[in-house]
């Protein structure tokens, strides 16, 4: 028989297991009342008859079952027990302490008046306990459900991503209702994905959330539209906007009046988290626009302001030649041949400069990385500043051996391009650079470093912010945009490396980068 009722209850649906389980836990709780009331009553009627014993009269002996009823109440909650009590408490007096005793017959008429007082006494004390009961257990709940609803509400103030949002706001949920819930965001509603606390209830269509996040309208269980669902769906909304659905597994129970009222109280809280959270997104969008803006605007000023000159020279020279040519000596021609060429090539490490800056602030700058000989990449950087050198003499320092770094070699020329073009900026003629390869745990450093003046004190933390400038020490008038070292710390970091300025011990800067060689 025990293995036949084994096998008929692992035969149960895992619903019905939950109910028969419910059942017996019921049935548990009525066993233990019954045994409450009927040990209430023996105490009394035990203390009565001690009570009796020592010839008190029986009228004070009825107080004893009235307090046994109170106690009864107090003991099961239930105002059932406290009635059983009552009528129990009123047989037991008759029979044990009315004369004749032992027997439920009345001889004496004030008996019955005192039996009808002691039954109304105990059903009025039975009542009020159990009303009182009823009221404290209401206070407890509302305090535990507002405690609750602020947990949930201080949880979602202090979350500022809308995933984090949503895993709060379903917690919260289920915490107050004890159901499996379900949350979507119209990009899950689109795109078929949700957020559920999966503890076992079965996942339905979507449809009806869908409706609900179109229609903003609740559906479901317990409302005119899907009412067939075993899900009552809610719309995450604040003022016009809709952002999402709250979903409660309510199986065939629909929530009651109570229950309602705290689901959409979390669900305002949920949908207020999500407002915040997008307007905040949309004030960073904002932010982000008008920072470009600003961007942009800098450059066109910048790009007008440091175009002019070049290109003014440009024309001037080759004009200068075309009409003069005759009366030019050879050596005369080949000078303003090579400021033409020296300006030309500013002109293209500009451009390059502000095609890799657009790159990079639309985060559309993309490494082809592959081994590079480092004496290529410092040969090329050098052969693209010679001429804009001047007097200063130039000393480059390479490894013993042949290296090769994984890079991508033309984003590092340009690295190494203005690095070089700012030494040369920034110092005297007949100042020294030296630039610098070599291998240091793991990494390959490039180093550029002068003799000049060094970087001003104020601006050595942010000498790599975009538009920092300091007056050029070289005599020409290009003082540049100041896009240059920014451009070379996003090329750098984007290769996984550092980039680090410092003024050294012979008075002028250094600039290094380290780039990892694996």
């Amino acid at each position: 028989m025990m293995e036949l009722s084994k096998n008929a209850l692992a035969a149960r649906p895992p619903e019905a297991n939950g109910r028969y389980e419910m059942e017996q836990s019921k049935q548990k709780v009525v066993w233990i009342n019954i045994l409450k009331t009927a040990a209430g009553l023996v105490l009394c009627t035990v203390v009565a008859w001690l009570f009796n014993l020592a010839g008190l009269r029986t009228e004070n002996i009825s107080m004893v079952y009235l307090v046994g009823v109170l106690l009864v109440t107090m003991a099961t909650e239930r105002l059932l027990y406290g009635i059983a009590a009552s009528v129990a408490s009123v047989f037991a007096y008759n029979f044990f302490f009315t004369a004749p005793t032992l027997t439920f017959r009345v001889s004496d008429p004030n008996y019955v008046v005192t039996l009808v007082i002691l039954l109304v006494g105990s059903f009025l004390v039975s009542a009020l306990t159990s009303k009182l009961h009823r009221h404290m257990a209401e206070a407890q709940r509302r305090e535990k459900q507002m405690s609750l609803l602020y947990e949930i509400s201080t949880s979602l103030l202090n979350v500022s991503d809308m995933d984090d949002i949503v895993r709060h706001g379903l917690a919260g949920l289920s915490r107050v209702q004890g159901r499996q819930c379900i949350l979507y965001t119209g990009k899950d509603l689109t795109e078929g994905t949700h957020a559920g606390d999966g503890n076992g209830a079965e996942i339905e269509s979507n449809e009806a959330a869908k409706w609900c996040l179109e229609n903003v309208k609740p559906c479901g269980c317990g409302t005119e539209y899907f009412s067939e669902s075993q899900w009552l769906y809610l719309p995450l909304r604040s003022g016009n906007d809709v952002y999402g659905v709250a979903g409660v597994h309510c199986g065939s129970c629909p929530p009651s009046a109570g229950e309602m009222m705290l689901i959409q109280t979390v669900a305002s809280q949920i949908s207020g988290a999500m407002q915040r959270e997008m307007l905040y997104k949309q004030q960073e969008e904002s932010k982000l626009r008008i920072e470009k803006e600003r961007l942009r605007n800098d450059l066109l000023r910048a790009i007008s302001h440091d175009l002019r000159t070049p290109l003014t020279s440009i024309a001037g020279s080759a004009n200068f030649i075309a009409e003069s040519l005759d009366e030019l000596s050879r050596e005369q021609v080949l000078s303003l041949v090579g400021d033409i060429g020296n300006d030309a090539q500013w002109l293209n490490n500009m451009v390059e400069n502000l095609l890799n800056m657009t790159h990079i602030s639309e985060g559309e700058l993309v490494l082809k990385k592959q081994p590079e000989v480092v004496d290529d990449i410092v040969s090329e950087a050098y052969g693209r500043v010679e001429r804009l050198r001047g007097n200063r003499d130039i000393a480059i320092h390479m490894p013993d051996t042949v290296m090769e770094v994984p890079m991508d070699g033309r984003l590092i020329i340009q690295v190494l391009v203005n690095l070089l073009d700012n030494a040369v900026k920034y110092t005297p003629e007949n100042a020294r650079i030296d630039l610098r390869a070599y291998p240091d745990n793991g990494y390959m450093v490039f180093e550029v470093s002068d003799n000049g003046k060094g970087i001003a004190p104020e601006i050595l933390d942010k000498v790599f912010d975009n538009f920092v400038t300091a007056p050029a020490v070289s005599g020409d008038a290009k003082r540049g945009m100041g896009i240059g070292l920014g451009i070379c710390r996003s090329i750098v970091e984007a290769h996984g490396g550092v980039i680090a300025a410092l003024n050294n011990n012979r008075g002028g800067a250094t600039f290094k980068f380290a780039l990892p060689m694996e």
